[in-house]
C-alpha cells in the first residue's frame, strides 16, 4: 500500500480540495477511521454489515454525482444595496369602496389613466357633455384578454341606441383592440351619417375585471344644451345591468361586492327635460357642471336592486336642476319597461 498512499499523498498536497478519492472503511472500528494526511475528508464506513445496502445507495450517489439531499439556492444578499421585489399584494376593498391604502378604489392609476385617454379623445370632437363609468370588483380575478371580450359581447344589452361596451365589427378603427393587461375600443364619428352631429364612445376593460367608459350624452343628437331625465334613467339602468351580466360573465360569484361610479360632466347650462311629450317636465336648467354618484352593490343582488339603485345615482343629479325630484313610481315604470325591451 506504500505505493497508492504515495500517489494519494501527493494528489491531495497538491490540491487540497480535491474529491477525487473516496476512503471505504471497512474492519476499523478504532479512530481515527482513516490516515490521518486525508483530513475532515468525506469517508463512507463499511464496518456494520446491517447498513451495508444503505452504505452502498451513498457511495453510488457520491459516484454519480446524484446526492440525496440537493443543496438549496442562496438567498438574497441583505448587503447587496438592491431591494427585493415584493410580490404585489391581493386587492382588499371595504365595503364602502375605500382600499387598504386608503383611497378609492376607483381613483386608482389605472382608472385616472383611462380617463386622461378618453377625455383627450371627445375633446377633439369638441363634445362637451358626456356619461363616465366605473367599475370595480372588490376582489381578485383574473381573465385572458380574450376572456375580457367575450363577456362584453355577451353582456351589451340592445335595446337603446348603441349599447354600453359596444363592439363594432364593421370598421377596422373601432374594434376592439388588446392592449397592456386588457382590452379598449374608441369609437369617434366626426359626423354622424342620419343626424349630422358627433358621437363618442370609449370603454376599456382590464384583466382584473376594471371597467371604464366614456360615451358622449344622447341628447346632444337632439338639441342643444338639454338632458331629459328618462334618458339618463334608461341609461343608468342599462349601465347597473351591463355590470351584472359582465361580472356574471367573467364568473365572479353572487357575493362579489362590486363599486360603481356614475358621472355625468358638461351639465352647466344644460336644460332637464323629457325625451318624449308623454312624460312632460318644466326646464329647469343647472348651474353646476359636474354630478358624480358612487355606490357598492352586490353582484347577485343586483336584479332585484335596480331600481333603487339607479334612483340613488341619478337623484343627486336631478336635484343640481333647481332641486328637481320625481317620484319613486316613475323610477319603477321606466326602469321595468327598459327591463321589458321597452323606452320611454
Amino acid at each position: 500500500m506504500g505505493f497508492e498512499r504515495l500517489i494519494v499523498t501527493g494528489e491531495v498536497v497538491q490540491n487540497i480540495d480535491t474529491r477525487k478519492f473516496i476512503p471505504l472503511v471497512r474492519g476499523n472500528p478504532t479512530e481515527p477511521r482513516i490516515p490521518r494526511f486525508l483530513g475532515p475528508r468525506l469517508y463512507i464506513d463499511f464496518n456494520n454489515d446491517a447498513s451495508y445496502e444503505t452504505k452502498r445507495e451513498e457511495l453510488l450517489r457520491e459516484l454519480l454525482g446524484a446526492p440525496l439531499a440537493i443543496k438549496p439556492p442562496l438567498g438574497t444578499n441583505p448587503f447587496s444595496g438592491a431591494m427585493p421585489k415584493q410580490a404585489e399584494l391581493a386587492r382588499v376593498v371595504g365595503l364602502t369602496g375605500v382600499t387598504r391604502e386608503g383611497g378609492q378604489l376607483l381613483s386608482e392609476p389605472w382608472f385616472e389613466a383611462e380617463c386622461v385617454v378618453a377625455e383627450k379623445g371627445i375633446a377633439r370632437l369638441g363634445l362637451e357633455g358626456s356619461m363616465e363609468l366605473r367599475f370595480g370588483l372588490h376582489d381578485d380575478i383574473t381573465k385572458s384578454q380574450l376572456d375580457l371580450l367575450n363577456a362584453v359581447r355577451r353582456s351589451e344589452i340592445h335595446t337603446f341606441g348603441w349599447p354600453i361596451g359596444v363592439t363594432l365589427e364593421n370598421r377596422d378603427e373601432y374594434k376592439p383592440r388588446p392592449y397592456g393587461d386588457g382590452i379598449r375600443a374608441e369609437i369617434a364619428v366626426a359626423k354622424e351619417s342620419l343626424s349630422g352631429r358627433q358621437t363618442y364612445d370609449y370603454w376599456a376593460a382590464r384583466r382584473n375585471g376594471d371597467f371604464y367608459l366614456l360615451q358622449s350624452l344622447f341628447e346632444d343628437m337632439r338639441g342643444e344644451k338639454l338632458i331629459f331625465f328618462n334618458t339618463r334613467i334608461v341609461r343608468v339602468a342599462e349601465a347597473l345591468m351591463f355590470a351584472s351580466n359582465l361580472y356574471t360573465n367573467l364568473g365572479a360569484p353572487p357575493e362579489a361586492k362590486l363599486s360603481v361610479r356614475v358621472s355625468h360632466k358638461g351639465l352647466a347650462g344644460r336644460a332637464l327635460t323629457s325625451a318624449g311629450g308623454n312624460r312632460h317636465v318644466s326646464p329647469r336648467v343647472s348651474r353646476e357642471s359636474v354630478s358624480e354618484s358612487e355606490i357598492v352593490v352586490t353582484l347577485g343582488k343586483m336584479p332585484e336592486t335596480l331600481v333603487d339603485d339607479v334612483r340613488r345615482i341619478v337623484e343627486p343629479m336631478f336635484m343640481l336642476f333647481e332641486f328637481q325630484e320625481f317620484a319613486e313610481s316613475v323610477y319603477t315604470d321606466i326602469v321595468r319597461r327598459f327591463e321589458r325591451g321597452e323606452t320611454s
